[in-house]
């Protein structure tokens, strides 16, 4: 007599809470199951992203506003303590201003933006020295605060967060194999996917009530004082797996 084909269907949503997933469609004699696993730090490190706009009538006097403006910006935060060599430009634009009215399209010159960056370990001394520096009048700019993990830390959490996931597969796997009176004979196949990888935004960053990077909720103009509780929320990585298994009828 042949032994029976096992068919799991892989469709059917678990929706204990020990489980809490769907799985994938069924193969013969094979079980998928996802793993997830999200750990969650307090980010180390606080960053400023400073934009900095000017306005002229001819390409060229805007352009040298710009780059004037961008260092007074620099110098503004180096004589409030903040070390030059943390300090990046990363972009620089001048694009023509126009309004259109009835008679037709009217220009108005020329705007220029750019974006300057600090991003420092978090301390009572560094922050005081950056909201001082962002409260000077001299230059017209926006800003806004970022609490954000270091490389380290998400390099660690990743690391952690991807063998919980495996394990956690495999907690789910045991726990459907026993209630189903089958036997897990091997893993034909783990499939990890790094949505990270070519990837500006790391898609994997999770925080309370939110997506994305560690953000403090302001955005002031210069010279207003902010009024900041710097008591940064924990941001996670979340990471998943899933994990075929071959199945068998337990004997």
């Amino acid at each position: 007599m042949k032994a029976p084909i096992l068919f799991v269907l892989l469709s059917i949503c678990l929706i204990s809470p020990q489980f809490g997933q769907s799985i994938a469609p069924y193969k013969e004699n094979s079980l998928l199951v996802n793993g997830t696993a999200i750990l969650k730090q307090i980010p180390e490190m606080l960053t400023a992203n400073i934009t900095v706009r000017v306005k002229g009538t001819k390409f060229n006097e805007c352009q040298e506003k710009l780059v004037k403006a961008i260092g007074q910006a620099t110098n503004m935060l180096v004589k409030n303590g903040i070390e030059k060599e943390i300090i990046h430009t990363n972009s620089l634009n001048v694009s023509e201003r126009s309004e259109y009215l009835s008679e037709g399209r009217t220009k108005l010159g020329y705007e220029g933006s750019s974006s300057v960056n600090v991003e420092h370990l978090y301390s009572q001394e560094y922050a005081k020295k950056l909201l001082s520096a962002l409260q000077n009048d001299s230059v017209n700019f926006l800003y806004n605060l970022d609490f954000t993990l270091s490389e380290n830390q998400k390099c660690m959490l990743r690391q952690k967060a991807i063998s919980l996931a495996i394990s956690d597969a495999k907690e789910k796997a045991e726990a459907i194999a026993k209630s189903a009176n089958l036997r897990l004979v091997k893993i034909n196949s783990i499939t990890f996917l790094d949505n990270n990888q070519g990837s500006y935004y790391e898609s994997d960053l999770v925080q309370e009530g939110r997506v994305g990077p560690g953000y403090i909720a302001m955005s002031k103009s210069a010279g207003q004082t902010p009024a900041i509780d710097f008591n940064p929320k924990e941001i996670g990585i979340r990471k998943s797996v899933t994990i075929e298994w071959q199945i068998e009828m337990q004997k």
